[in-house]
């Protein structure tokens, strides 16, 4: 029993000062390290326990020999045995002062435990020295430091098996509050569950040719592109086709994830997609360099249950080198952002969304003045309330380190009805964004109705995006001193469109021969017009009113907007019946009487 005592010892022993950073020792050994450890750990507490039991009741018992260097060396030993179990079950997120006192307690009480041990030693009896083992039964050194990973650039070329993108699923366990937030959110739902791009991916395949949809896919079904797959397919329940439209929580995704881990591949832009990008330009068309790679923690890959289980308490007792895998300071910056949301053709390399591109032109981009810099994060990944930036205090893994601004994943822009099927909160969030943007003001002179619309929260063009679907336009009452409409302007007609001769803020799209392009954006040669508001910049439009008009003047003005045209909703109801039409959002009113 000794000699199993003294191998298990000496293993622990080395497994413990191998994990110390100082050693610097790679990935892949302390991995294996690690976990060796542990277990090791297990194995020799269970025949430690019995030799201390009767180690205490030959020497204080029945010798009594009462040693007070002694007792320290045993209350000590329980207190790292305490803090070990902790790490190992509960972990050191950061945001736990438990945690953090069993981190430092086990860290810096193991080299305590050794001078004490020492000193018992020497003083009692040289037989004891085979208690050496609660030295190392409690010695993990958890700081490792992982070395920053190297930028493995991939492109459509390269394929990769559905088993090595790491479900989003997973995340949920630690990171509840975040998956939540992402799950109901625009990136998530951006291919089967977006009936929008997946009727104008089939569009492009048809029209350009199958190759074509690479395009497409390269930004809103990535995984896939990156698996070699050439086209984005439906969702199957059985030989059913699924609705996933108003699928909340992504439900199917956690069941999916459950039943049958990665080997399904997950759709739109996943939690390792973003977190594992460690380059990226404004050049746009998913102009980035993502890479797979990474160090895992043993049984991270594992299919059973137990080895789930056991992974997470190994990322939860040591998590440094699992944050920095997900990590990158590129994730603050803008041209992060840039590049899927900035996009041109192809072929011809004409700009169809330049939203980067505005606000690298804007005030906002201004690092030389932080009091005025605005990245894309500050706008579209803070909390909003009262159509204010309100960033939000809390955590943003389960347990960890309360952060003053948490950055929330509902990805807030100006698609607040996809998000809002699934959650009102998402949609909140976005239509708080979207009234922050803009200011209005009216007046009336020489029978002129001027409206004013200033873009005073938006770093960019409003609207941006894809701009030929997204409708901002004034809809306009005025009334005479009797209470008689006579002049009107931005209502909807009956089919659900914009009356002819409303005034919309748009960027419209034309072929080479000048025509509307409609559905096919793509195809864009000519610029029939942009009437959007540049950031921090004023439009002005002009109503002649009739003139006898009877004074004073009632006047009430409408900033209004709606996420997709009634024609683009009509035309994608015809393949997903279910869909809703989007509803007009009413950004701002103004009131105002005129003598």
């Amino acid at each position: 029993m000794r000699i199993v005592i003294k191998i298990l010892v000496f293993v622990m022993f080395i497994s413990g000062v191998l994990q110390w950073k100082a050693i610097d020792m790679s990935w892949e050994n302390f991995r294996v390290i690690q976990v060796l450890h542990i277990l090791s750990s297990v194995a020799i507490l269970s025949l430690l326990v019995p030799f201390i039991y009767r180690h205490i009741r030959r020497y204080y018992f029945i010798k009594k020999v009462n040693s007070i260097n002694g007792w320290a060396l045993f209350a000590l030993f329980v207190l790292l045995i305490a803090s070990g179990f902790y790490l190992f079950l509960i972990g050191n997120r950061g945001g736990d002062m438990v945690g953090e006192l069993s981190f430092n307690i086990h860290l810096y009480g193991s080299f305590l435990l050794i001078v004490l041990f020492i000193s018992h030693a020497f003083f009692i009896d040289k037989k004891l020295i085979a208690s050496v083992g609660l030295i190392f039964l409690i010695n993990p050194q958890l700081s490792y430091s992982a070395q920053i990973l190297s930028n493995i650039e991939v492109n459509s070329t390269r394929s990769y098996h559905s088993e090595d993108w790491t479900s989003s699923a997973k995340c949920k366990s630690c990171h509840s509050e975040i998956f939540k937030q992402w799950s109901n959110s625009n990136h998530k739902h951006m291919v089967g569950s977006n009936p929008y791009y997946m009727l104008m991916e089939t569009l492009a395949g048809e029209v350009e040719g199958e190759g074509f949809r690479k395009w497409c896919m390269s930004c809103h079904n990535p995984s896939a592109l990156l698996n070699g797959h050439d086209k984005t397919t439906h969702d199957m329940e059985g030989n059913f086709l699924r609705d996933e439209i108003f699928e909340k929580d992504a439900e199917k995704l956690s069941k999916d994830f459950k039943e049958q881990d990665n080997f399904r591949l997950e759709e739109g832009v996943s939690c390792v997609t973003c977190h594992r990008i460690t380059d990226a330009s404004s050049k746009g068309n998913a102009s980035y360099t993502v890479t797979l790679e990474r160090k895992k923690y043993a049984f991270e890959d594992s299919k059973a249950p137990l080895g789930h289980w056991f992974s997470e308490k190994l990322i939860n007792s040591n998590p440094e080198a699992h944050k920095k895998s997900y990590m990158d300071p590129l994730y603050k910056e803008s041209k992060y952002c840039a590049s899927c949301h900035d996009e041109s053709h192809p072929i011809n390399g004409i700009a169809i969304v330049s939203t980067f591109k505005e606000w690298e032109k804007s005030e906002f981009n201004n690092p030389k003045d932080k009091s005025k810099h605005k990245s894309c994060i500050d706008c579209h990944m803070t909390n909003l309330k009262d159509a204010k930036l309100s960033p939000l205090r809390g955590t943003s893994t389960d347990g960890g380190v309360i952060k003053e601004d948490v950055k929330v994943h509902y990805f807030s822009g100006s698609n607040h009805f996809l998000a809002g099927l699934k959650d009102k909160k998402n949609e909140e969030q976005t239509i708080e964004l979207l009234k922050s943007s803009a200011k209005l003001d009216v007046d009336v002179k020489d029978n002129i109705l001027s409206v004013g619309v200033t873009n005073v929260g938006a770093g960019h063009h409003l609207p941006t995006g894809v701009a030929d679907f997204r409708e901002l336009w004034l809809d306009v009452d005025v009334k005479d001193r009797d209470g008689k409409v006579v002049f009107s302007s931005g209502k909807l007609k009956e089919d659900g469109n914009i009356e002819d001769g409303s005034r919309l803020f748009q960027k419209v799209f034309g072929d080479e021969e000048g025509k509307r392009v409609g559905l096919l954006f793509w195809r864009y040669k000519t610029l029939l017009s942009d009437t959007r508001i540049p950031a921090k910049e004023r439009r002005v439009e002009s109503y002649t009113l009739q003139r006898d008009v009877k004074y004073p003047l009632s006047v009430e003005v409408k900033l209004n907007f709606r996420i997709y045209p009634q024609w683009t909703t009509d035309a994608v109801k015809k393949v997903f019946p279910t869909l809703p039409n989007p509803p007009v959002i009413e950004l701002m009113k103004i009131k105002k009487e005129f003598k």
